[in-house]
């Protein structure tokens, strides 16, 4: 069942107000336009903060060897190794760049000779120049534009990748169509998305199993961040409130796999789980940062918590997938 508002809404407001402020709080739920509001929200550097729990070293740990085998080989370096190991000159264009890591790990491969990326937030662009600029990387071009109306040309990328943007894409038949023509006959599209339920509806027993778990940690691993408040449950989101903050998070997530494979043939697709570290870590991911014998044993903890949930069937709201063109 779809929750229209919620007491989460509330926390996650008064919490919002004690870490940012009235003004800035408050001026994100103005009434403007879709693409404004998505805009107000990323256009915010802000958000570059220990809370984001796949910044936890340990899940991005869990996550490399769940996509590559092994724990310090990251996504991009497999990506190269198992499928372009032998290409030269590859053109990759990568939407929803942010604020460009991505994108800098890629051009460190000889591999690519023309990186295109693009972000609707011009702070972020900026950034992403920025620190290619002191890279030296001068074969990535940064643009400000958004999925729907940037022009795809035909037949032109060898990869494409959607890393954490595609979910936010509501027209998703359009913008796949757009990137199933802009690859070469032997292209590739790479994901490393969000595919769980639509604007964080998750289901009763995932709320349950989340609030357990937190129920577990001791206290001194729920502080939130800014202000050592003690994060004591999690709620759904309501509809109302995620669409006025940004309306494009979690927009069609839950379609993102099915409208893939009606149009790519399906090369690899691994689960990355998420279900149970997302709602859990949400907020006071910076307590888990160090690598100390405590950290490392509630974390492993959640991490146990997670893969008993998934082995009951139940979807994983991550996944790394690399696709090719069905001719």
């Amino acid at each position: 069942m779809k929750t229209i508002i919620s007491v989460g809404d509330f926390v996650d407001i008064y919490y919002k107000l004690l870490s940012s402020g009235a003004g800035r709080t408050f001026y994100r739920l103005l009434p403007s336009s879709n693409k404004k509001r998505t805009k107000k929200t990323w256009d915010s550097l802000n958000r570059i903060v220990p809370t984001n729990w796949w910044s936890v070293p340990l899940v991005q740990n869990r996550w490399n060897k769940l996509i590559t085998g092994n724990e310090e080989e990251e996504y991009p370096n497999y990506l190269v190794r198992k499928y372009r190991s032998e290409r030269k000159d590859l053109k990759l264009l990568s939407p929803g760049c942010g604020t460009g890591t991505k994108e800098l790990k890629f051009v460190s491969f000889k591999n690519f000779s023309s990186i295109e990326a693009f972000d609707l937030s011009p702070q972020r662009v900026a950034f992403a120049r920025e620190a290619a600029d002191k890279k030296g990387a001068k074969n990535i071009n940064y643009s400000v534009s958004d999925a729907e109306s940037f022009d795809y040309n035909e037949n032109k990328y060898d990869v494409i990748l959607f890393d954490s943007f595609l979910h936010h894409i509501k027209d998703l038949d359009d913008v796949l169509n757009k990137v199933y023509k802009s690859l070469k006959l032997d292209g590739l599209l790479v994901i490393n998305e969000y595919v769980g339920p639509s604007r964080f509806q998750w289901s009763k027993e995932q709320l349950k199993i989340a609030n357990d778990a937190l129920k577990e940690l001791p206290l001194s691993f729920r502080k939130r961040w800014h202000n050592n408040k003690i994060k004591s449950k999690i709620y759904k989101p309501g509809l109302l409130r995620m669409i006025l903050a940004d309306p494009s998070e979690a927009v069609n997530s839950d379609l993102i796999l099915s409208k893939i494979h009606d149009l790519f043939k399906v090369l690899e697709e691994k689960p990355l789980g998420g279900n149970i570290l997302h709602l859990t870590l949400k907020d006071i991911s910076q307590n888990f940062t160090s690598e100390n014998e405590e950290c490392v044993k509630w974390i492993q903890r959640l991490f146990q918590i997670e893969d008993e949930f998934l082995a009951k069937g139940n979807k994983t709201d991550f996944v790394f997938g690399v696709y090719s063109k069905q001719v």
